[in-house]
């Protein structure tokens, strides 16, 4: 786009404040596509009023969306509401013939996955989902290294992330707290990393096995907000329709933040150590066959490790066509939303269950 985007704002929390604020008010400057915010929706009238001088644009409520989405005609709106909310606004932008960017995790449950799945492969308009991590220089790098081949056909995955405390402790502070909100770490967190896997491995998840406890944070402690019901240490295990088998794990208040990956191919192996707060980050080959490498990938500036700026360098492309680049489609990000919404009735079952694939109901294909 030579003219800058015409940006409406669903949701000023923040996430907002963190992101889309300052690219909205120029703080990235040439790193990424010039935007123009013509409208913030929120429905807290604090919230439009500390930030309502920050630009020159419309302040509305959530009642209003469907005439702003009409008197400003925008060219992107972006929804970064609290994650159960989404369906409602991403189903007004797509009817108003609006490109649409949505946080992560797509929806909380699997109904409202699959019913937004639906919506964006129609067609009518431009359905992107905000699984950033994809644009991170070292994901990016191993999703080349997989394409090409240098360790064969993933078979096996070991994924374990750890949060540190004022990171995990913070989910339990906010409205992430509540399982009908978030849908429970294993939804808000588990989207980013087995949204990694799928995009890596090529592959849909078939069915979980899972277990989800109370380690740090248990609903009975007096310390804890009103309603805290969430999970803190997950433990899963995937298998794929590509017959490959991945092992996630979470744990939280760690001393550090970042997580270990080994993905396990027919010619070798591939090891991933993530560092989210310094650098590098660092990648190990171990073919069957010939010498080893490491790889020593700098953690690039900015929030999640510079991925949110690549993010948003893309975004002109993406209105324009949205397979022209990493962006994960609806049908992806329904995918990673059922396999975190599968986890919890499989820890209580104690059984492996199979992962709705929204596919399904209305004949998609990869």
């Amino acid at each position: 786009m030579s003219t800058p985007m015409r940006v409406v704002l669903i949701g000023a929390g923040t996430r907002a404040r963190k992101l889309y604020l300052p690219w909205l008010n120029g703080a990235f400057g040439a790193r990424v596509a010039a935007a123009e915010l013509v409208a913030v929706i929120d429905r807290d009238q604090h919230t439009l009023d500390h930030d309502g001088h920050r630009f020159a644009g419309t302040v509305a409520g959530p009642a209003d969306i469907d005439q702003v989405l009409v008197d400003t005609e925008p060219d992107l709106v972006v929804i970064a509401t609290p994650d159960a909310e989404h369906r409602h606004f991403v189903e007004r932008a797509l009817a108003a013939r609006c490109a649409a960017l949505v946080e992560k995790p797509l929806a909380t449950t699997i109904d409202d996955a699959v019913a937004l799945a639906h919506a964006g492969m129609q067609g009518g308009a431009v359905l992107l989902v905000a699984h950033n991590l994809r644009f991170t220089n070292v994901h990016t790098q191993v999703h080349q290294m997989l394409a090409d081949g240098l360790i064969g056909t993933v078979a096996d995955a070991e994924f374990h992330y750890r949060l540190n405390v004022s990171h995990s402790a913070s989910y339990f502070q906010r409205w992430h707290r509540r399982r009908a909100a978030s849908g429970g770490l294993e939804v808000t967190k588990a989207c980013h990393h087995l949204d990694l896997l799928a995009w890596w491995l090529h592959a849909h998840p078939s069915t979980v096995t899972a277990t989800l406890q109370h380690r740090h944070y248990k609903p009975d402690d007096p310390m804890l907000l009103p309603g805290t019901d969430i999970h803190d240490t997950i433990a899963a295990d995937i298998a794929y329709d590509t017959g490959a088998y991945a092992r996630y794990t979470l744990t939280t208040n760690a001393d550090d933040e970042g997580y270990t990956c080994h993905l396990f191919g027919t010619a070798g192996t591939l090891t991933i150590h993530y560092d989210a707060h310094a650098g590098p980050h660092l990648i190990d080959l171990r073919p069957h066959n010939g010498p080893g490498a490491r790889y020593q990938i700098p953690r690039e500036p900015g929030t999640h490790a510079g991925a949110d700026t690549a993010m948003l360098a893309a975004l002109p492309a993406a209105v324009t066509d949205q397979h022209s680049m990493a962006f994960a489609t609806a049908a992806d990000a329904a995918r990673a939303v059922a396999t975190g919404a599968t986890m919890h009735p499989a820890s209580l079952t104690h059984h492996p269950l199979p992962i709705p694939d929204p596919t399904t109901t209305f004949g998609a294909s990869r």
